[in-house]
């Protein structure tokens, strides 16, 4: 049976074998759909530009992956490697392929920088990434066209419906009593559970098809394990941690980020290393535990803790050195 047009993996033998050169330059982006990358872009708007973006942005993030890692096992759709001798894989990635993570995460990411700083070069930058990120997939060979025109669909539509709900939302949380704004935090941190959960439940019974593993296995030398739930846990972490934070940092005056280009920088570039680095050591002590601990909690706890790191203590801490260097320097 002839494929469909969008779901052909001709299109990315062809783009493939355009030029070696751009494949292989092209191919390498797909490192910018990744959790340190998208993370390092919300931890610099929220401590070097303004921390209600930042934290609009870490939901924003937060909600894409949860709703991407849904509609993947849904629509339980293969990627091109899986079906396609002929196409090259320079990655081997397990879950399913349609919408493309890549496409969504970075129209919502991107995206919203651009429409939040609003400035020439950020908003080139912007474009450039994001072209850049969805261009990796097709190239790289993890996803069809029509996986990426899909990511790019879902992502623009979840930012528009995000830019014109958030504003509103947080409207209605600011007259909340504090416990009630402490269930809400709860609440929307379980949204990326809440609707990849029952699309999970949906494939009961459906069995992934031997051929789809075999090659997959075959291009890459890894296994592929795309019925169960991955992202969800850490996007619910980090929208807990985050708001959690963000409301904390509230109750003890807030964060102003400082006039200085330089002094934002530093701090900004801290709280990403020092974030990063703290997922990394709780993800590998938590994980050294083996089946004392469940493995949906180490994403769950690692990103939770991460979140809450660099919205409350991160800019505490600043805030504190650099009045202490304020009355030294008087």
């Amino acid at each position: 049976m002839t494929p469909l047009p969008l779901l052909d993996p001709g299109i990315n033998i062809a783009a493939q074998g355009f030029s070696p050169l751009l494949t292989g330059l092209l191919a390498a982006g797909g490192d910018l759909d990744s959790l340190p990358v998208y993370l390092t872009i919300v931890i610099f708007l929220y401590l070097g530009f303004h921390p209600k973006y930042g934290i609009r942005l870490a939901v924003l993030f937060g909600i894409a992956g949860g709703l991407n890692e849904a509609l993947k096992i849904f629509f339980h759709l293969p990627r091109p490697y899986w079906v396609s001798a002929a196409v090259k894989a320079y990655y081997s990635v397990p879950s399913f392929g349609f919408p493309s993570a890549g496409a969504m995460c970075s129209t919502v990411v991107y995206g919203y920088v651009a429409v939040v700083v609003r400035r020439h070069w950020v908003v080139l930058a912007c474009t450039v990434l994001l072209t850049w990120a969805v261009l990796a997939r097709i190239f790289a060979g993890v996803h069809f066209l029509l996986d990426v025109l899909g990511g790019l669909a879902f992502g623009a539509l979840l930012l528009l419906l995000f830019l014109v709900a958030a504003p509103k939302t947080e409207a209605f949380a600011a007259k909340l009593s504090q416990p009630a704004r402490l269930l809400c935090i709860v609440v929307v941190a379980a949204l990326p559970l809440i609707v990849t959960i029952p699309a999970y439940l949906s494939l009961t019974g459906w069995r992934l098809p031997g051929e789809w593993v075999a090659m997959a296995a075959n291009q890459t030398g890894a296994m592929i394990d795309p019925v169960r739930i991955r992202y969800a846990w850490e996007s619910s972490g980090l929208i807990f941690g985050s708001l959690l934070g963000y409301e904390f940092l509230i109750r003890r005056g807030g964060w102003e980020p400082p006039k200085r280009v330089l002094v934002r920088g530093v701090i900004a570039t801290a709280g990403a290393a020092s974030a990063l680095a703290l997922i990394d050591w709780i993800t590998r002590e938590l994980s050294a535990a083996g089946p004392v601990i469940p493995s949906p909690i180490v994403p769950l706890v690692s990103l939770a803790l991460a979140g809450f790191w660099f919205t409350a203590c991160v800019p505490l801490t600043a805030r504190c050195c650099l009045e202490n260097m304020r009355k030294l320097a008087l």
